[in-house]
């Protein structure tokens, strides 16, 4: 390292001396290797060198330390604006961005003219069989047959027995009495015996609107109170073939009397369901309706079930979620062992009293 040499110098000398050194630098253009100036100065003799921040003074010599720069002025007014510099180049262009939201639709215009009329299409598949009508007047009576000569010329005239079409039979005991029995597939179909028999009069299984209300009414057409211990509606799931809700019934039902068995929720409205009336003790179906559809294999406890009794109802006799109304026998109690000529729709709900027949 260059030094440089001065007088014997006092404290104050000794700072002058490095003040003189430090401007000596400045002026021979020595660069400074900081803001601070470091220099060791002897102790006895006053002379003083430039070090840099790594370098450590000697024996006899003290560190002194002084700012080149001094503390910082405050900041100037500011000066007048430049002229504009010249305008870049357009930089690329940014990604789209997502679509913003759909303004609301403007007001319709007016209609154009009508077009011309296309040609004809195909015709359509025929629709589904409407509901069968009310049956119309009875026409006028026919001439008169030839006269019977004895009774036994009613054997083999046309007769129905279960829905089933079949011939008449007829037997004459020793006393004289004669007796009539409709004779269907090889069996004999003997009158009703006297006693209770219990029927489904009416059903009610869906709404307008949200579903609730519904029952069933039993009617009982015997000559004999029917007893309702050990008999119970079952509600049967078309879709499956089984019971989705049995209902035990108990109390008894006078000759001609009604009896409305509340549902809670509504019976199921698939295609198809169904319900029955049966003797749990004995595994006897009294009676049964599937609508909207056939169900042929009913599954409850051990037994199997048709609830189809003669012509299947036709899947369009049904109840409606637009119309009030419900299934209804037609005549009131009427059990040919027919649904399709047995049933119909009404729009008269009759709970617990005669079926009325009204058509939406």
């Amino acid at each position: 390292m260059t030094r440089w040499k001065s007088a014997a110098l006092g404290l104050g000398g000794a700072v002058a001396a490095a003040l003189l050194v430090a401007g000596a630098a400045v002026a021979t253009g020595r660069p400074a290797a900081s803001d601070t100036v470091r220099a060791c100065v002897q102790v006895n003799g006053g002379q003083a060198r430039i070090v840099s921040a790594q370098e450590r003074c000697r024996r006899g010599e003290r560190l002194v330390t002084w700012s080149v720069r001094g503390p910082e002025g405050p900041q100037g007014e500011r000066g007048p604006q430049g002229p504009e510099g010249p305008r870049g180049a357009q930089g690329e262009r940014g990604a789209t961005g997502a679509a913003g939201p759909q303004g609301p639709a403007g007001p319709q215009g007016p209609a154009g003219p009508q077009g011309a009329a296309g040609p004809a299409g195909a015709t359509g598949a025929t629709g589904p069989r409407g509901a069968q009508g009310e049956r119309g007047p009875a026409g006028p009576a026919g001439p008169p047959g030839p006269a019977l000569s004895s009774l036994s010329e009613l054997a083999g005239l046309a007769c129905t027995a279960g829905g089933k079409a079949g011939a008449t039979e007829v037997a004459v005991a020793a006393d004289g009495a004669v007796s009539l029995r409709c004779v269907a597939d090889g069996t004999t179909d003997p009158p009703d015996p006297a006693g209770p028999k219990l029927v489904i009069n009416e059903v009610d299984y869906d709404q307008v609107g949200a579903d609730g209300n519904g029952f069933v009414e039993l009617l009982n057409t015997g000559d004999a109170p029917a007893e309702l211990a050990g008999i119970a509606l079952v509600l049967v799931d078309g879709g499956t073939g089984n019971t989705y809700r049995r209902i035990n019934l108990a109390g008894a039902v006078a000759p001609g009397a009604y009896h409305v068995v509340d549902t809670g929720t509504d019976p199921q409205n698939g295609s198809p369901d169904g319900l029955a009336l049966v003797d749990t003790a004995a595994g006897i179906l009294l009676d049964a309706l599937s609508y909207e559809g056939e169900i042929r294999e009913a599954r409850f406890l051990d037994w199997t079930f048709d609830l189809v009794e003669g012509t299947p109802l036709a899947a369009d006799v049904a109840d409606s979620n637009t119309v009030e109304g419900s299934l209804i026998r037609w005549p009131d109690g009427a059990d040919a062992d027919d649904a399709a000529a047995d049933w119909r729709f009404t729009t008269t709900v009759t709970r617990g009293s005669a079926n009325v027949l009204t058509t939406p």
